[in-house]
């Protein structure tokens, strides 16, 4: 299959040129007036994009997945552009969490035919604050323990991507230190840590800071904070949720501003309630009138954002370059989790997952693993 545009995201610009596509690889780029297959005009042609942070959709919950519901999850994140993703888990008992992982596991070894790849696990839940919990259960949290991470990795199948750490409250850094050690990505957040606490971690391996600005100690000019630590050590990797609510469009662009082209990443932090108007047992939410998914304290819990919305919002709302915002969707995440040799980019030799969208980011096809969706 060759493809073709006028605006094709290649080299960090929109160029005209032609994709050819063979099993599931883009194995050339050629120049615009080769032969094609499929004109897609002046639509724009990106990488797929990469979502990390999300814990459902449609009462489809990573904490208490199914085979089928983690399947319909994967059909239903195309429409977004999404064309890789982690399922992320939240906090709750050692035992839902094993379970959870087992399944999540056994999924990813099915050799599944359509939707979004799920190409790993984000572990967000139980190592964190009390106080910065958030909607995170309280009544699961525990101290960051190696020993505890190690039965979740190894009921994973080591399918674990990335893991979240309150670090004030590890000891010695040695959680840290273990999971990144297993080659796992580990992020700072619902974390009351001080910006020393958080530049300790760094040298054990820190690469990350979940939903920056939320669920962490703020700044304050007399103690940066996460936020500040997030903003100012060029190692961690940021990412922002740009729906309006979980953060001012200011705020996104004084956050992508800092962090720049290489190290801001957009997730959505959808919950398991996005488009869906039921009651999950034992996990009850509520949708606001600003569209937001709230628990019974009021305290946000992920949100109804669509990834491809929320590239619309970072361009045309916070006001960030459009490389910025297109790396932020494709290329930072794969390089946090670890798999830029494969995914994130339109470059020969990459798996061939794109995303064509017009200049309002609505979705007008999907290619994964060379298929269209």
């Amino acid at each position: 299959m060759r493809i073709r545009s006028s605006r094709v995201y290649i080299n960090e610009e929109l160029q005209a040129g032609v994709i050819e596509i063979e099993n599931n690889k883009i194995i050339a780029i050629d120049d615009y007036d080769t032969n094609f297959d499929i004109d897609y005009q002046d639509d724009m042609i990106l990488p797929g994009f990469i979502e990390i942070h999300s814990h459902g959709y449609g009462g489809q919950n990573a904490s208490r997945p199914s085979l089928e519901g983690l399947q319909m999850w994967a059909n239903s994140l195309p429409s977004e552009g999404v064309t890789s993703f982690l399922a992320t888990t939240g906090t709750q008992s050692y035992d839902a969490n094993i379970n959870a992982l087992e399944i999540i596991s056994s999924y990813m070894e099915n050799n599944y035919q359509s939707g979004a790849n799920l190409v790993g696990i984000n572990v967000e839940g139980n190592f964190i604050d009390h106080t910065y919990r958030g909607a995170q259960d309280e009544n699961n949290i525990v101290t960051p323990d190696p020993k505890i991470f190690n039965d979740y990795l190894k009921a994973s199948k080591h399918k674990i991507k990335t893991v979240l750490c309150a670090v004030e409250l590890d000891k010695d850094y040695a959680f840290v230190d273990n999971a990144v050690k297993k080659g796992v990505a580990v992020s700072v957040g619902h974390s009351g840590a001080t910006y020393d606490q958080v530049k300790g971690a760094l040298k054990f391996g820190l690469s990350g800071a979940t939903h920056t600005g939320n669920g962490m100690r703020p700044f304050h000019h007399r103690e940066p904070g996460v936020f500040g630590a997030a903003m100012n050590m060029d190692q961690l990797y940021a990412e922002v949720i740009v729906d309006g609510l979980h953060l001012h469009f200011e705020t996104v662009n004084i956050i992508g501003r800092l962090k720049g082209k290489d190290k801001l990443v957009l997730v959505t932090d959808s919950s398991s309630y996005k488009d869906y108007d039921g009651q999950e047992e034992g996990y009850v939410r509520y949708i606001g009138e600003d569209g937001s998914i709230r628990n019974a304290a009021g305290n946000l819990s992920g949100s109804n954002l669509r990834f491809n919305d929320g590239v619309y919002n970072a361009i045309n709302h916070a006001h960030l370059d459009f490389t910025t915002v297109i790396n932020a969707a494709t290329i930072n995440p794969a390089k946090y989790i670890k798999m830029d040799d494969t995914k994130g980019l339109i470059k020969v030799g990459y798996d061939a997952d794109l995303v064509i969208v017009d200049d309002k980011f609505k979705v007008k096809e999907a290619i994964i693993n060379g298929i269209k969706q």
